[in-house]
């Protein structure tokens, strides 16, 4: 039921504005405080005038509260302050693809396509047999503890992969984008055949099945040598040679319904196909309409990539297959029935009927319809309106179709009196009806994964007028058929409004302040009228010391007013330096006189006029109105209480996050500045890391270029390494555990190499060295190992090695020398390498890669690593398996190493990573906001670990996103980077912190106890 607005009779004002109220309070107060010495409280005494001034004045601060915020809250122009953390109802509730139905109705969105469908089903049938749905069948084996590709009884079903079939629009240039027909006249028959124009329907194959080599010759003239048409009992077919294909090209031929003049002539249609002009022109107009179904494909391809879910992927995305259906009926109608739009309109609901379209709504229509803000806006965002869940759910692939409901359609056809006769025929690709689906009459069952489609050509429908037959005219009935479509579909919606826009305000005046005393009698001499000229020093004196007393009340007042006017400031995620505000009363009449001469006036106006709380040295303005620990307090609530409007809190890591002082064993209590920018950068992009919180990485990113008339979809390298291209879960909980940088990067650093002796002046073959360990592997990008990690160095080469490891000269220090035959690396003279190279360049192409590492730069090492299993099945039965651990295959969760699992790395070196609490609080975090069903194995890695790990991983996005390209030119490659990825990570590890064995008599006091699964045991401390 609709509100009604009304006022009512018995208003209640807020207590703020409710002058009586304040009064009676403030009676209240005096008497309880001064009952002892003040017994008159009349309206004539000093004290209550005071009193009801400062009540007026309040009433004053409490109206300028109750403005709305959007006034409060915007600058001259009515526009929303700067730093605000409002939302759109499109940024905030809209979310990246998470249902089918999300996907369907991002796909529909799309220009030029008409319906999508995702097929989510792990199991097909095979030949009768139930085969999962990957690229290649996995299964495993109970018995030797593995996964195999042996066919057995223990399948492996893999979730999460969908299979995306797209029913593309009909075009207005070249018709049904889904097929390859082309329909086309002949203007040299014209005037030959009475009546009607003949149309030639050529039917070529679909942009997936088609031969574009062959279109681009055949729509050159000078390649056509020949095209023979003949004719057959299903219709006639043509055969075109081009030059440079050796066999020709068969495709078949459908001629239009005949005219009343007679019989179109085999010699009449062929002098047709001899016409090289037409015959190119045909392949030329082949070609766009193949290419733009493929661009339309490859887009929504490119799409879905763009919004993959976390571990999920898709197998396939191409066109629906379809069933050609015919059907065949009598209609009687009334005598005075257009038989061809009644003829129109029977093919319009049955087109209908078997592939619904999906409509789009506008925000005003949805609105109108008391459609809940919520709901409208629940979903993928979309560019051309709002599609409704249920009526999108009503476009599903239909399994049957039932005479019953066509009928009843049917009979609703304004003329229409009755249906008699009523059959169905399924057709073949071909042309040919299929025996097992032909002359149905109440169901016909429509093949899995397939749409059904209207056969008109083949369909016979006969109109009765008083029991005498009609045949409508062809030629009508289709420009009658195109005519209902224009007219009663919803076509996509674009250019208008798709969100509730933020409301704007008007800025209002909150800071101006009236003197309170202003307000008094002109006998008390406060007023703008000041005192009488000639008065006594003593009432001076009077005047100045009631001043005085009300200008604690005055500066109080104000600074409400200041307050009420920056309280954008305090909502706000820009810097602020303090979180009070003031003004200085310089207008005041005889102010002057108030204040300490060059004193008092100038502190309080220079602290006023320069606010900063944020300084360590207590400054006036923090010994007036804030502290320093009062602003940070303050802030912080704030802050809570923004993030408290998205259900957030940093309170558990505020609580954990202590900086690790490793020398004094001792734990700081997180910075201010560190946690207000994690809890910043949380709110600033919130409405990312909210609707993007289940995303998954791009690991196909593509940019579209046009050239010419194609449209080119090429990989985008710059998202593959050193980008945001991450995932919604790894910027979610970079936001809210404080690591600032969320960007796919190297995470380890060579410049924190450490050399570690364990020995000094042992002998080895009679000389002196020292036996020492780097904590590094060196590897190149291909994998393969350069330095291993244990050297023996002389004990005068120390020095010189700590110089190369601190970004010395590492080319001028390194050369190559030869041992056996084979090239190794040295060091000035000391053998340092113990790989083999095959050539001098081999090993001076890694020392060149060594010098690299070493003088680069080092990145922030907080970060993460999260890889999805999915994206590490196997494409082919060459490709390496996951290890698993079956257990005879008594736990069916373990034999599924791939599906909804991933591994997150972080490295475990960064100062609070190492902490315990930190690594148990994160963990817990991580596991939290992941999704639900998504398993999550978290690794901390040492630096050696970490960098042959990132190597190998930045290898394996490259070759993915290539492959995924192109998948035969770069499937070998892409299976070497997909199996070593496989091998590192059964090879991760976490690396815990040291801890150390103490004599019972010494204190534990600062000790490192050792916990089970959480350190790991270090030396004897003695």
């Amino acid at each position: 039921m609709e509100e009604k607005t009304t006022i009512s009779k018995n208003r209640k004002l807020p207590q703020a504005m409710d002058y009586e109220l304040l009064r009676k309070e403030g009676l209240r107060h005096i008497e309880s405080l001064s009952s002892d010495l003040w017994t008159d409280y009349n309206v004539h005494d000093p004290g209550i005038t005071i009193l009801e001034a400062l009540c007026y004045a309040i009433t004053e601060l409490g109206y300028r509260c109750q403005f709305d915020m959007k006034d409060l809250l915007s600058d001259v122009n009515g526009n929303l302050v700067s730093g605000q953390t409002f939302f759109t109802a499109k940024q905030i509730l809209t979310v990246n693809p998470l249902t089918i139905n999300d996907y369907r109705k991002l796909l529909v969105d799309l220009a030029g396509v008409q319906n999508a469908w995702l097929i989510a089903e792990d199991v097909q049938m095979v030949n009768g047999k139930t085969v999962p749905v990957n690229e290649v069948p996995i299964y495993a084996d109970c018995i030797n503890d593995q996964l195999i590709y042996t066919p057995n009884e223990h399948p492996l079903f893999l979730s999460g992969l969908y299979r995306v079939l797209l029913s593309l629009d009909y075009d207005d240039q070249f018709g049904d984008l889904n097929d390859g027909d082309i329909v086309t006249g002949n203007p040299e028959l014209v005037g030959k055949y009475v009546e009607n124009e003949f149309y030639f329907s050529i039917e070529l194959d679909a942009w997936k099945n088609a031969d574009f080599d062959f279109a681009q010759l055949a729509k050159d003239k000078t390649k056509i040598q020949s095209a023979v048409l003949s004719a057959g009992k299903n219709g006639w077919t043509c055969a075109l040679t081009v030059s440079g294909v050796p066999n020709p090209k068969v495709f078949g031929v459908t001629i239009s319904k005949l005219p009343e003049s007679g019989k179109l002539s085999e010699a009449d249609a062929q002098s047709m196909f001899d016409n090289k002009d037409w015959v190119a022109g045909i392949f030329a107009q082949y070609l766009s309409k193949i290419k733009l179904a493929q661009t339309i494909v490859k887009s929504a391809i490119k799409t879905l990539h763009e919004h993959r879910n976390l571990c999920e992927d898709f197998v396939e995305v191409t066109t629906a297959d379809t069933d050609q259906i015919a059907f065949c009926f009598d209609t009687d109608v009334r005598p005075d029935a257009d038989i061809e739009k009644v003829q129109a309109e029977i093919f319009y609901l049955i087109e209908n009927y078997l592939n619904p379209p999906v409509q789009f709504f506008s925000l005003k229509e949805l609105l109108e319809k008391k459609v809940p803000v919520d709901e409208i806006f629940n979903g993928p965002v979309l560019q051309h309106g709002f599609i409704d869940t249920i009526q999108l759910e009503s476009t599903n692939l239909k399994k049957e179709i039932y005479a019953s409901d066509i009928i009843n359609l049917l009979m609703d056809i304004e003329g229409v009196i009755a249906i008699r006769n009523f059959q169905m025929t399924k057709y073949k690709e071909n042309g040919e009806p299929d025996n097992a689906f032909k002359n149905l009459k109440w169901c016909m069952p429509v093949k899995p994964f397939h749409k059904p489609v209207l056969r008109t050509d083949k369909s016979k429908i006969l109109l009765f007028k008083n029991e005498f037959p009609f045949i409508a005219r062809y030629d009508e009935v289709k420009d009658t058929v195109l005519l209902l479509h224009a007219i009663r579909s919803r076509n996509k919606l674009s250019g208008l409004q798709d969100d509730i826009p933020v409301p704007k305000g008007a800025k209002r005046d909150t800071e101006s302040y009236w003197p309170v005393q202003y307000d008094f009698p002109l006998v008390y001499g406060i007023g703008e009228a000041g005192l009488a000229e000639g008065v006594t020093p003593e009432r001076k004196a009077q005047q100045r010391q009631l001043k005085a007393y009300l200008l604690f009340y005055e500066q109080l007042l104000a600074d409400f007013f200041s307050q009420l006017s920056f309280s954008h400031e305090l909502f706000s995620t820009d810097k602020i330096k303090h979180t009070y505000y003031a003004q200085f009363l310089a207008d005041i009449k005889n102010i002057e006189t108030i204040y300490k001469p060059n004193v008092a006036s100038a502190i309080l106006n220079d602290a006023i006029s320069d606010p900063d709380a944020t300084k360590a040295e207590k400054n006036e303005w923090q010994k007036l109105y804030e502290t320093k620990e009062t602003f940070e307090d303050r802030r912080g609530r704030f802050f809570d209480h923004l993030l408290a409007r998205f259900a957030e809190s940093f309170n558990d890591y505020a609580l954990m996050m202590y900086t690790i002082n490793y020398e004094e064993q001792t734990e700081e209590k997180i910075s201010f500045e560190e946690l207000s920018t994690a809890k910043i950068l949380t709110l600033q992009q919130y409405d990312d890391i909210s609707a993007n919180r289940g995303k998954a990485f791009n690991y196909f990113p593509q940019i579209v270029q046009v050239v010419g008339d194609d449209v080119q979809f090429l990989p985008d390298p710059t998202k593959y390494w050193d980008t945001d291209n991450v995932s919604g879960l790894e910027k979610r909980i970079c936001a809210l555990t404080g690591i600032k940088d969320h960007k796919r990067r190297f995470l380890y650093c060579i410049k924190q190499i450490e050399i570690i002796c364990t020995e000094k002046e042992v002998l080895v073959e009679g000389n002196k060295v020292l036996k020492c360990f780097h904590s590094f592997t060196v590897t190149p990008l291909n994998g393969t190992q350069l330095i291993s990690k244990e050297y023996e160095i002389k004990t005068d080469a120390e020095a010189a090695l700590a110089d190369v490891i601190n970004g010395g000269a590492v080319k001028t220090n390194y050369s190559v020398i030869t041992v056996g035959g084979k090239f190794k690396i040295s060091y000035k003279d000391i053998l340092t390498g113990v790989n083999e190279y095959n050539s001098q360049g081999d090993a001076t192409t890694a020392i060149n890669e060594i010098a690299l590492e070493f003088e680069g730069t080092c990145n922030d090492p907080e970060g993460l690593h999260l890889i999805e299993h999915i994206l590490l099945r196997p494409r082919t039965n060459q490709f390496d398996l996951m290890q698993v651990c079956l257990h005879d295959c008594d736990c069916p969760c373990e034999i599924d190493p791939y599906t909804f699992r991933a591994s997150v790395v972080l490295p475990y070196w960064p100062g609070h990573f190492d902490n315990p609490a930190f690594r148990s609080y994160f963990e817990n975090r991580l596991r939290e906001e992941a999704p639900a069903h998504v398993m999550l194995k978290i690794c901390w890695l040492n630096n050696d670990l970490m960098r042959e790990f990132e190597v190998r991983y930045k290898r394996w996005i490259e070759l993915l996103a290539a492959y995924s390209f192109d998948k035969i030119a770069n499937e070998a490659d892409f299976m070497d980077a997909n199996n070593k990825m496989i091998e590192i990570l059964e090879r991760l590890h976490s690396e815990y912190p040291q801890a150390t064995l103490h004599n019972c008599d010494e204190s534990k006091e600062g000790s490192n106890t050792v916990v089970l699964n959480k350190t790991v045991l270090g030396t004897f401390k003695t």
